[in-house]
């Protein structure tokens, strides 16, 4: 008992006793605030108001003379200045300071220099806020529970003490300890204010005159909160203010050294003990209890009154071991014990033996003469035996002689336990039944004597015909396609590993449209129908991999593939009968060959070829490792497509458009790249089509009209071209897009053309013509690119709403060469000013087609004369720059 109150006050249990009962102390006797101190919270209201964080520093400025004008106290910002803001953000602040002359305080931050580092530095506020403003400590420290207890009256920076923002609003000086927060007094009681109240005036100048004033974070987004006793969780402020009352009422909280009077109290019990033994123990309970709570109220009352500290955890634990002292006095534990140990060792057998009758699975257990001394109506049902019969004779043949093995076993091993699993099976009647036997030897506590060795077992017997059946019919669904009785695809796979022949894969055309029209139930029967048609008319490992895809495996070397491949896709060529129909199915085949490559990758090669055949006009098509390699070359640039944008890959290059009569900048085309990470520089002319044709053109495009307009803003003039692709036009509001890029980039509408080829309308003409006109007036230029090429019919000119047309390179580069390329130039320079068109005329190369365009009152060229895709600052310093 003296050893318990000598070494048992510091471990962790009974400090978290002593802690628990010091809280439960401080909420019994809670008491108000002086008031003095007030809190004004950045709590969710206040963020919200302001909209942003961390909020403008000229903002705190505008705080700081609102309190100084209600002549408050000290001002305490419990706010991290320690990273410079703008410059004027940082001068408003600092002028406020100045203006409320110095009594305000901003925290200093004792932290880790790094992750790994026991070093620590402090965090001070700029040089322009501390020198107009009180240094103080604002650290929190947690105790090793986690739950923060203490707060420091200061600490050292760069020599010179410091306070504490506690120590500070609370007037203590001169020391540098740890002290304990009373947290009898309550943040109820602490007069708080939303800053989002204090900037109006909603919050009124007697309500803050005289009192100093905290400012500091609350809402639970700043992470500002931490663990307390009684209250749960305080705001790190807060906790600062609760400091600063514990000083200002004189709650100075005191502890001392217990262990001397521990040691007193245990050396009196134990004299109690032995000098009252006669005393019965209902009275010693009675004075034992009475005792303790006599001194937890004490505790209780200088805690409140006296502000001084005591642990009772300790003198709890040495009057319940006085207890059990006592008791052991008047009580033989030993008899008891054993009496108890006894009943347990009944009342498990009989438990044990209603666990056994009880039981589901046969229980069996047997001497080590391997005879049975216990079965259960279970297992009696299953080995047809009873008591006292022979194992070796009684059980199955596999089950005995899996028993004789593990008596050799444990011979072997005597001492050791021995376990093994057997499964057997019997038949009665029409019936099957499969078991699982676990047989377990045990050795017996006089394992050796003069006899041999000793054991006791035990045969569990479980049905585990279910479990058989489920396995098989897993395994079989495994193996096989549900629908359809063919091999599912890993089984496929796994059937022609290290096989040499050919392997093909089938698709149906219009699958999708056939269950969409007449019902997926149709579909399933169609599906049936192919794979009874394969079976019956092909001798080759035959799967379903994947909704409408059959695979077929010849596991041979195959001579003609040609014939065998025209053969499948030819068993179609007479309908189908399904749901007593007949039903016409077209089918498509690729074909590639196997033992080249592992499985999985020779399936997709025939996969490959499928698309390839589907994408063409054949029935069928071998694997062409060229078109293969394409394929994926696409497939990678799609999927790295998707994460191009977010990575900044693609950027815009700019060639610059040329007035042909007076040679002067008028504006350029915004041209788009793809600057791969590991493939380079990607064509437009291959990475576009495939943006089309997954859709993200519609987002590469806005991003692209977005970028040029911000770029176009920054010209002294000039217009930008900007291509949109008719997937955009026709999915996207082009209009809203167009919009939004002008009024985030402030350009000019006329300072913008929307170039687009005649695709973008042939499909859709009326809907496509008004959100050209939407455009147009709107005041945004429109221009036919590419005329000349494609359909380029002539009829639709007078009707679309446009301002340009772009006659394609391929015109002006044969312009000079050929007399019949500049009649039809001519024709169409003419027909354009007829509609008032303005003329762009692409590729210029040489001066003799400029000369030429000019002869023809051609407006605007562009092209490698005057120079090529290039960078806008490029662009600038050669054209617009030269003239401005």
């Amino acid at each position: 008992m003296l050893g318990i109150a000598a070494f048992c006050a510091d471990l962790r249990p009974i400090v978290q006793l002593d802690d628990a009962l010091v809280a439960e102390r401080f909420y019994l006797g809670g008491r108000a605030a002086s008031g003095k101190i007030a809190f004004v919270a950045i709590d969710k209201r206040s963020l919200d108001q302001v909209g942003t964080w961390p909020w403008p520093r000229g903002l705190y400025g505008e705080l700081l003379d609102r309190l100084v004008s209600a002549k408050v106290g000290d001002i305490v910002l419990d706010i991290d200045f320690s990273t410079p803001s703008t410059a004027e953000e940082d001068a408003l602040l600092s002028a406020a300071l100045e203006r409320a002359g110095g009594g305000v305080l901003l925290p200093l931050f004792r932290q880790q220099a790094s992750a790994n580092s026991s070093e620590t530095e402090i965090s001070r506020p700029v040089p322009q806020l501390l020198d107009k403003s009180w240094p103080a400590f604002a650290n929190v420290s947690l105790d090793p529970d986690g739950l923060v207890r203490r707060f420091s009256l200061g600490d050292v920076d760069n020599g010179i003490p410091t306070p504490s923002v506690a120590a500070a609003l609370g007037g203590a000086s001169g020391t540098m300890e740890n002290q304990l927060v009373d947290f009898s007094i309550t943040p109820q009681s602490v007069p708080t204010y939303s800053l989002s109240d204090i900037l109006p005036g909603t919050v009124g100048d007697t309500e803050l005159a005289g009192r100093s004033v905290v400012v500091g974070a609350s809402a639970t987004e700043l992470k500002d909160i931490f663990p307390v006793p009684v209250y749960g969780a305080l705001a790190g402020p807060l906790i600062h203010v609760l400091a600063a009352e514990t000083l200002l009422q004189g709650r100075t909280l005191k502890t001392f050294d217990q262990r001397p009077l521990e040691l007193l109290l245990a050396t009196c019990l134990i004299v109690a003990l032995l000098s009252f033994r006669h005393i019965g123990m209902t009275r010693t309970s009675g004075l034992l209890a009475a005792f303790g709570l006599i001194g937890e109220i004490a505790a209780f009352l200088l805690q409140r009154d006296c502000a001084i500290v005591i642990r009772t955890a300790v003198p709890w634990m040495l009057l319940s071991l006085a207890w059990v002292l006592a008791l052991n006095e008047r009580i033989d534990l030993g008899q008891v014990v054993a009496a108890i140990a006894r009943t347990n060792a009944s009342n498990t057998r009989r438990l044990m033996v209603r666990i056994i009758s009880n039981s589901s699975d046969g229980i069996v257990a047997f001497g080590d003469d391997l005879k049975i001394v216990e079965i259960n109506e279970s297992a009696r049902s299953i080995v047809k035996s009873d008591l006292g019969a022979n194992l070796l004779t009684a059980v199955n043949e596999r089950v005995s002689r899996a028993l004789g093995e593990l008596v050799h076993q444990f011979a072997a091993s005597p001492g050791k336990l021995c376990s093994v699993s057997v499964q057997f099976s019997e038949n009665v009647g029409d019936s099957h039944f499969d078991y699982e036997a676990i047989i377990t030897l045990s050795p017996l506590e006089d394992a050796i004597s003069k006899s041999g060795k000793r054991f006791g077992g035990c045969i569990i017997i479980r049905d585990i015909t279910t479990r058989k059946r489920y396995e098989a019919r897993l395994k079989r669904l495994s193996e096989e396609d549900e629908l359809t009785g063919l091999l599912s695809r890993r089984e496929f796979l796994a059937r022609i590993e290290g096989c040499d022949g050919m392997v093909a894969v089938l698709d149906v055309d219009r699958f999708s449209r056939i269950c969409s029209t007449l019902g997926r139930a149709v579909g399933d029967n169609m599906l049936r129908a192919i794979a009874n048609r394969l079976s019956e008319n092909v001798e080759a490992l035959l799967a379903r991999i994947d909704g409408d895809l059959f695979a077929i495996a010849w596991l041979e070397e195959i001579q003609d593939k040609a014939v065998l491949a025209e053969h499948l896709v030819s068993l179609f060529d007479e309908p189908l009968f399904v749901n007593d129909m007949r039903t016409n199915v077209s089918v498509r085949l690729g074909a590639a060959p196997l033992g080249l490559t592992d499985p999985e990758q020779a399936l997709r090669a025939a996969e490959s070829a499928l698309y390839e055949a589907k994408a063409g006009s054949t029935r069928w098509t071998m694997f062409d490792p060229a078109t293969a390699q394409a394929q994926a070359r696409s497939r990678r640039l799609e999927a790295d497509m998707r994460t191009a944008m977010a990575e900044r890959q693609f950027f815009l290059l700019f060639q610059p458009q040329i007035n042909l009569a007076t040679g002067r900048f008028v504006g350029a085309e915004a041209l788009l790249r793809w600057r791969h990470p590991e493939l380079g520089l990607i064509s437009p002319a291959e990475f576009v089509p495939i943006a089309e044709t997954s859709g993200l053109i519609c987002e590469i495009g806005r991003w692209v009209l977005m970028e040029a307009c911000i770029e176009a803003s920054r010209w002294p003039y000039g217009t930008v071209a900007v291509n949109v692709s008719p997937i955009q036009f026709e999915r996207s509001d082009v209009e809203a897009e167009v919009r939004q890029a002008l009024g985030s980039s402030r350009l000019p509408t006329s300072r913008l053309c929307i170039e687009m080829t005649e695709s973008t309308f042939l499909d859709n003409n009326a809907r496509s013509t008004e959100k050209m006109a939407a455009l147009r007036a709107a005041g945004i230029a429109l221009a036919l690119d590419d005329f000349g090429t494609g359909y380029s019919s002539l009829s639709y000119l007078a009707d679309l709403p446009l301002d340009k047309l772009k006659i394609d390179q391929s015109f002006i580069r044969r312009l000079t060469r050929d007399s019949g390329v500049m009649e039809i130039v001519k024709g169409i320079v003419s027909i354009a000013h007829g509609l008032g068109l303005e003329i762009v005329a692409e590729g210029i190369e040489g001066a003799v087609e400029m000369e030429a365009l000019q002869n023809l009152r051609c407006e605007t060229g562009q092209g490698y004369l005057f120079g090529k895709p290039q960078t806008a600052n490029e662009m600038l310093a050669n054209h617009v720059l030269q003239e401005v």
